[in-house]
């Protein structure tokens, strides 16, 4: 599957790390979109055909939470798998994004890491039930 890939990150350091580790992975990445924070990335979603999402957690403007919070209860873009790329270590976070059915890689991270996060991710089918 060719895969259109969404970073959110607000390093630019980072997103070209991140872009290199994607363009050298196994998967076929035809597209890769950026941006600096959340909103800018939600806008970009709004604009683009996007099958992964790799964030950051700490942005300004709207950060990685906010951003995936919003994602997650959309009701085409949850489907989005997506792996929060940070260096936050906080145990509450890492359960918040399973959760909402969301990766996570820990940052300093290599190739296998983020390869091995992505392809559980895009395994992983979501599954919503409705109360009533």
């Amino acid at each position: 599957m060719k895969m259109n890939v969404l970073i959110v990150e607000d390093d630019p350091a980072m997103r070209v790390y991140i872009k290199a580790t994607l363009l050298n992975s196994s998967f076929d990445v035809q597209h890769i979109f950026e941006a600096d924070n959340g909103q800018e990335g939600y806008e970009k979603l709004q604009m683009q055909n996007v099958n992964l999402i790799l964030t950051d957690i700490s942005m300004p403007v709207m950060n990685g939470i906010q951003f995936l919070e919003r994602v997650s209860n959309h009701p085409i873009y949850r489907d989005i798998p997506a792996v929060a790329v940070t260096t936050e270590k906080d145990q509450s976070l890492m359960t918040m994004l399973s959760y909402w059915g969301h990766g996570y890689v820990q940052k300093p991270f290599n190739l296998a890491m983020l390869e091995q996060e992505i392809t559980k991710m895009s395994k992983q089918t979501h599954e919503y039930y409705v109360y009533g």
